[in-house]
């Protein structure tokens, strides 16, 4: 008995530090006797602590798991008598593998687990001297994605295209992502119907890393994911931290940013404030911007979080309107005409509020339960010949649950989840001629979807992955200066995947896959019948699509050459494109588009210091069928996506601080309209950026971030974002050519 006693009075304890030997609050511990496979599990405490007391004698193994991190050496330890075991664990940064991601299955995973093309870009791609002011800067790199900026750097109007998915985003005024799920840390742009409006209230300068999963994701996130961009933000770090960015450069750019945060006791926080102005290249493209984010999380105790996010951001836009190929080639820095005449502008204001609650019920499990609101006004959204006053609110909640308990020996992951969102939208729009009302909207979007997800390790080595959800998407509209009575569409879709993956070494992993994905017209897309008049298209179908996809990911020498690599084809049946001329575009279900593609991304770190970063797209995506009732195009490729699309960067850091930067993309030609008579010409841009960043210890870590960049170094004349079947072949938005600049960021 005395034995037994001594024995349980053996404690194991030590404390977590990241790379720069700062502690690590909040990391998972686990202690598991490698004997019986019984665990125990903790959370570091603020001063990055954990603590295992009653440890009986054995032989035992230390995890520990932190977003973005992985552990350096592996910890086992023998617990033979009544003592102390002291055991720290230092972190370090993620290879291509082990790297956690969200986007893959809804919860922490590596990478080499999981059987999609998945892609991380952390913190330093995303802000290292750039402007950090669209996504196009950052999503750039990434095989299979494109980020097609409208006017030039505001990040107020790009339109996200993964793999084909996401060039209906047509509007020259801002209509949004579509096709494409955008979230913030979780919470979903999009609306109920399934566009994301304007991407307003992303701060870059407060991401963390984003991550973006390719190829149909129905399975998961329901409606209108033909790919996911999930965007991580910045939460509070162990230390007390605040730092200040400003950022000046050609078209009167001006942009400022101030952001802290911290912990204390089991409270941590973050707040980013930030300002920005540009003129724009182009005349009549004024924007300016301003708003907040905020996060708050309480851990009460290791098994459970609550963390709240509140943001708020104010945007203003001018839109100079696309150009006829003559307009482009005369003046790329012109405004149409009519655009100027009718001094087309929005102002949009975006409230973001959402709660997100964590709790371990029964060990090795996690329920996560989210709630959002989001109320949107656009006051006014001039237009042409129109005023157009626009309010809704994007409000919703999701249940996941998630169980990581081992099936006898076999390994397990268990994902389930619903999922509810309304978007009741109220939509006035008056004449700017006669100030009569026009159409006076009333609208709901509602969506809701239960999924299921295993992932089961047939092998350590080899995950067997089985999922499928349904979804019920409805909608309602009613004009009410007409007599025409309330109209109604209800889609309803189930959607499956199967994968495979394997990894016979732990640098290297392969997958195949299997998935259905799904795609409602959006709100918007319903309001028009063919033709361009107003009213409610009930003949407009989803589009549905079939994904079959091999890839396999990895690093070579020691990971000084890591790659990614996807061989996909996937089948589209009742196509949706746009039809006519802005604003009164139309939509029709048009027939099969088939698609197949390679993507390949590598980074080789040859010598200390410099490395080398590639990533090429191959789109061969063609109208297996098209006949819309007046034309028949088939053989004809899809509009929007170019065949061949390359980026390379080249990034030296000296051991001074010094850093350099040179990056250049090509994107082939593309075709704009389905007629194929309409082409976008290929360009290339190349951008270089350096800067310099100084650390000096003066009682806390100062830092001086001085920087300054070089965009489209040799002053090519390129647009990048199509108005798609425009029937005025307005079909360019020219954007700069060489800018300049410049900034510093100063951190405490």
């Amino acid at each position: 008995m005395a034995q037994a006693q001594s024995q349980a009075s053996a404690t194991v304890s030590g404390t977590v530090t990241d790379p720069m030997r700062s502690v690590v609050s909040g990391a998972a511990v686990e202690l598991l006797n490698t004997a019986n496979n019984k665990s125990r599990r903790q959370t570091t405490n603020e001063a990055g602590q954990y603590t295992f007391s009653n440890v009986p004698s054995g032989n035992y193994k230390i995890t520990v798991t932190w977003k973005g991190f992985r552990q350096g050496n592996s910890s086992s330890i023998r617990v033979d008598a009544p003592q102390a075991y002291p055991v720290d664990v230092a972190l370090e940064v993620t290879d291509v593998l082990e790297t956690v991601v969200v986007t893959g299955t809804r919860s922490e995973q590596e990478i080499g687990k999981i059987s999609s093309a998945v892609s991380v870009i952390p913190q330093e791609d995303i802000q290292l001297g750039q402007r950090a002011s669209t996504l196009e800067e950052s999503l750039k790199r990434v095989a299979g994605v494109r980020v097609e900026d409208e006017l030039g750097g505001n990040g107020s109007r790009v339109r996200i295209i993964i793999r084909g998915a996401g060039t209906r985003a047509n509007s020259p005024a801002g209509s949004g992502v579509r096709g494409v799920k955008v979230l913030v840390d979780g919470i979903p742009k999009n609306n109920a119907g399934g566009s994301a409006q304007d991407l307003t209230n992303i701060d870059l300068q407060s991401v963390e890393r984003i991550e973006v999963l390719k190829g149909p994701s129905s399975v998961l996130y329901g409606n209108q994911s033909g790919g996911v961009v999930n965007i991580l933000t910045e939460g509070g770090r162990p230390e007390f931290f605040m730092g200040y960015r400003q950022t000046v450069g050609s078209y009167q750019l001006y942009k400022e940013h101030f952001k802290f945060g911290g912990q204390r006791n089991k409270f941590s926080y973050y707040a980013g404030f930030f300002r920005n102005d540009q003129n724009g290249y182009r005349v009549h493209s004024r924007f300016n911007s301003s708003g907040f984010h905020s996060k708050l999380s309480y851990t009460p105790d290791t098994r459970s979080s609550l963390t709240a996010i509140l943001g708020f951001d104010r945007n203003f836009q001018q839109s100079p309107g696309p150009l006829t190929a003559q307009q482009f080639a005369q003046n790329p820095r012109q405004a149409d005409p009519t655009f100027i005449a009718n001094d087309v502008y929005a102002v949009v204001k975006e409230t973001r509020l959402a709660l997100i609650y964590h709790r371990e019920l029964f060990g090795k499990d996690d329920l996560e339960i989210t709630g959002y609101l989001i109320p949107r006004r656009l006051v006014p959204f001039r237009q042409i010949g129109v005023f157009i006053g626009q309010r809704f609110i994007n409000r919703g909640f999701n249940v996941r649950y998630l169980n990581t308990s081992s099936i006898g020996e076999f390994g397990n992951r268990f994902t389930a989840g619903f999922e509810y969102q309304n978007t009741p939208i109220s939509t006035k729009t008056t004449s700017s001629i006669t100030s009569r009302v026009t159409s006076d909207l009333k609208e709901h979007a509602n969506t809701a979807g239960v999924y299921g997800l295993e992932e089961f390790s047939i092998r350590p080595n080899l995950t067997l992955t089985v999922g499928g959800r349904f979804d019920e998407v409805r909608f309602n509209s009613r004009n009410f200066v007409t007599t025409a009575p309330k109209a109604n569409l209800t889609f309803r879709k189930f959607t499956p995947k199967i994968g495979l993956a394997y990894q016979p070494t732990s640098d290297l992993s392969f997958y195949a896959n299997f998935s259905r994905g799904f795609e409602t017209p959006v709100i918007g897309e319903l309001r028009t019948l063919p033709g361009g008049v107003f009213g409610f298209n009930i003949n407009l179908k989803p589009q549905v699509s079939t994904n079959y996809e091999v890839g396999a990911r990895g690093g070579l020498f020691r990971r000084r050459f890591t790659f990614d690599t996807a061989l996909f084809r996937q089948d589209i049946r009742d196509f949706i494109s746009p039809f006519g001329t802005f604003p009164n575009n139309s939509f029709q279900n048009v027939g099969k588009v088939k698609q197949n593609g390679f993507e390949v991304s590598s980074r080789l770190t040859g010598i200390p210091r410099l490395q080398l970063s590639t990533s090429y797209s191959f789109s061969d995506f063609t109208f297996e069928s098209f006949n819309n009732g007046v034309s028949n195009f088939t053989g004809n490729r899809l509009p929007g996506v170019p065949k061949h699309q390359l980026y390379g960067e080249l990034r030296y850091r000296m051991p001074i601080g010094i850093y350099g930067v040179v990056e250049s993309q090509y994107v082939g030609r593309f075709f704009t309209n389905d007629a194929n008579n309409g082409v976008n010409p290929p360009y290339s841009v190349t951008n270089l950026r350096f800067g310099y960043e100084h650390e000096r210890e003066n009682g806390k870590k100062l830092q001086f971030s001085p920087f300054i960049g070089v965009n489209n170094i040799f002053d090519r004349r390129y647009s990048a974002f199509a108005l798609i079947n425009d029937a005025a072949r307005r079909f360019y938005n020219p954007l700069p050519g060489i800018n300049v600049y410049g900034g510093l960021g100063i951190t405490y």
